[in-house]
């Protein structure tokens, strides 16, 4: 199979769009998958709960800046085993205004540079957006496969960002990538105790088909927090939590997901 490329996208923040990317790549490396994780948020948390501070060396900053960078000079692996990491640099946003000049050909090269690497070295690659729908999200889509879009379950505002990233899968898929598709979307931060949880998810159930959304949901669980504040993912931080069990569970159907589709590829 070879390998995917999967963007992680909400226009809203706070959805957790970081602790997918990471706790999913870290759990479909326990399933033997080579996986990568591409930081394109200015916000550089996924760098920051990937790598040590000190690392230095090349980010996605030079990806942008310097025609004949190495990509693999710019990734690095993690203490996790089969897992690897592409950083970012505050400094990365201040590339947006001369790149905005250069279209539509700036929005190709996360696909010609990082894409094309990534597909020969790795399983799956995760690209971790920033909460906007700005160039380098556009630029994400034109190098992806598909799109996860996490929801919080408990705020109307992650529906209204999912709906506007469904309508730029659609936009992106007829003007710029053809084989982009929603692959799914994921419930997250889900607490059943409250009536706002049991509204998002009744209104999902209507608005979306089943083959559109992750059967498994993450629940609400103040380890993540703890996880991230000791910068580990869920697995490694604490394996017998509830949030650990659901990202295994994401990862296995995540697989079968792509096991099934590539039956129906020609």
């Amino acid at each position: 199979m070879q390998g995917k490329i999967i963007a992680i996208v909400n226009n809203k923040g706070g959805v957790g769009k970081t602790t997918v990317a990471v706790n999913l790549a870290h759990a479909l490396t326990r399933r033997e998958q080579r996986v990568l994780v591409v930081d394109i948020d200015s916000q550089c948390n996924a760098t920051s709960l990937l790598l040590p501070k000190d690392r230095g060396g090349n980010t996605l900053y030079e990806v942008f800046a310097e025609a004949d960078v190495d990509v693999g000079q710019c990734i690095y692996a993690t203490e996790y085993e089969k897992l690897f990491c592409l950083p970012n640099t505050n400094d990365t946003s201040a590339l947006e205004p001369p790149l905005l000049k250069s279209l539509p050909e700036s929005f190709k090269i996360i696909r010609n540079k990082i894409g094309t690497y990534a597909r020969v070295h790795y399983d799956f690659t995760l690209i971790d957006c920033p909460p906007n729908m700005g160039f380098f999200v556009v630029s994400a889509m034109h190098a992806a496969d598909s799109v996860i879009v996490p929801i919080w379950a408990g705020s109307a505002f992650s529906i209204e960002g999912l709906l506007r990233a469904v309508d730029l899968i659609n936009d992106i898929r007829k003007n710029g990538n053809p084989d982009l598709r929603f692959l799914r979307l994921l419930i997250n931060q889900v607490d059943r105790r409250t009536a706002m949880t049991k509204v998002t998810i009744d209104q999902l159930k209507k608005h979306f088909n089943r083959d559109q959304v992750f059967e498994t949901m993450i629940p609400v669980n103040a380890a993540f927090q703890r996880a991230e504040n000791e910068r580990k993912t869920i697995i490694r931080y604490d394996p017998t939590t509830l949030g650990a069990k659901a990202y295994r569970a994401l990862a296995k159907e995540l697989l079968e997901v792509f096991s099934v589709n590539s039956m129906h590829e020609p």
